[in-house]
């Protein structure tokens, strides 16, 4: 070949790999994240407060037809759902909350159901030729119904503290060589399985090194058997924390033979709704649930407290505005949130103001002659006067129940 027509042919080739790197080398356009908005819903009707108190219930043994500190009857367990329902909450998942990503729809209350010690009540397998079927008696079997007949207004969420076999413990939900099993059912259908430590001893007198191994260890055993389970959260045994207030970094963070653990919150045992995530009051090491039992302070007296509010600012409990990037809260209220944490994550604190009255009558601030009394316009001898009259305070024990 002539070395005129080669030399045009190298710089042809050479012009067209030119260009193949200059496109190639193009950056790609990177969009711009969209800031939050405050959600467009009725905020008069819904009147949401994302920060007030989310009921974490506390059950052990699901069975039987009668109710004790440790035990839930099968039917009481399914009443506390339909409770709950009816009362406008909705489960979600115990890391959800800890981690301010509560998903639930506009104008419901979350609420986290957590199991502990991996019981067999609360998850039993019924052997048939063709498969294993939960068994509709069991926790997941009835929360299972319970979500196919509610699919707009209930979800399939719950919080598993297991406790993996060890010489001190049996198999995950008691029957032998199905524990793996059962926990990746778990997982895949929404549930969540959370540390409870591996021996299930009182960690009041743990060194770090106790620590480390009772968490590390059952880290370890949980994830090796579920790889895609994430454990987020950890509840001591009987609700102890270690009395050397020092070491209470590692119930959050720590290594055991090459396993590291880190959560997001550790909990107690039972007495009373924790705090919104996005509240000041709220502390990760020092989260408290409610005893799943009858009377003061357990699940139906809770539910109660939470919903029979008077006031329009503050509501008690937590309500959602149904986006989960969004931290809504009435004006009056911005001392009590934790903003920097908000905007911190990316999510907006939207104080908003309350406009229109909803749903709700208007009353007046001072009633006649009296403050809280209304004015007697009955002609005498023509009814009864009605009076206003205000509830005395609650009043709660000072000690938390440890179960």
């Amino acid at each position: 070949m002539p070395l005129i027509a080669l030399a045009t042919v190298t710089m042809l080739l050479s012009g067209c790999n030119t260009a193949t790197q200059q496109t190639a080398a193009a950056p790609t356009p990177v969009p711009t994240p969209v800031a939050p908005q405050p959600p467009q819903i009725d905020y008069a009707k819904i009147r949401p407060n994302e920060l007030g108190s989310i009921p974490v219930i506390m059950y052990h043994e699901v069975k039987g037809t009668k109710d004790t500190d440790l035990i839930r009857s099968v039917k009481s367990f399914q009443e506390d759902l339909e409770v709950l329902r009816k009362n406008g909450f909705y489960p979600v998942n115990l890391g959800d909350v800890v981690n301010n990503e509560i998903d639930v729809p506009a104008g419901k209350s979350p609420v986290v159901l957590t199991f502990d010690d991996a019981r067999g009540t609360q998850f039993r397998l019924n052997e048939t030729p063709d498969a294993l079927k939960v068994a509709p008696d069991c926790a997941v079997g009835i929360m299972e119904a319970f979500a196919k007949q509610h699919p707009t207004d209930w979800a399939l969420r719950g919080t598993f503290f297991v406790l993996p076999k060890s010489k001190a413990t049996l198999e995950p939900f008691g029957q032998a060589g199905l524990g793996d099993q059962k926990m990746a059912y778990l997982v895949k259908q929404g549930f969540e399985l959370a540390n409870h430590s591996t021996l299930h001893n009182s960690f009041r007198n743990y060194t770090a090194a106790d620590i480390q191994r009772e968490l590390g260890n059952a880290h370890k055993v949980i994830t090796a058997a579920v790889p895609e389970a994430k454990l987020q959260v950890v509840a001591l045994p009987m609700g102890v924390f270690p009395k050397n207030k020092e070491l209470w970094k590692y119930l959050l963070k720590g290594e055991f033979e090459g396993t590291t653990y880190e959560y997001q919150a550790a909990f107690l045992a039972a007495w009373r709704p924790m705090p919104s995530p996005a509240s000041k009051e709220y502390d990760p090491l020092r989260l408290e649930r409610i005893n799943s039992i009858n009377g003061t302070n357990g699940i139906r007296d809770w539910v109660k407290k939470l919903t029979s509010g008077t006031s329009v600012i503050p509501m008690t409990r937590y309500i959602s505005d149904g986006d989960p990037n969004v931290v809504s809260y009435p004006k009056g209220m911005e001392d009590k949130a934790n903003v920097a944490m908000i905007e911190g994550a990316g999510k907006l604190a939207n104080a908003y103001e309350v406009e229109g009255g909803g749903t709700k009558p208007i009353v007046g601030a001072v009633y006649g002659d009296e403050p809280g009394r209304n004015v007697d316009t009955t002609p005498p001898g023509k009814g009864v006067r009605q009076t206003a009259v205000e509830e005395p305070a609650l009043r709660v024990s000072e000690e938390p129940i440890n179960e």
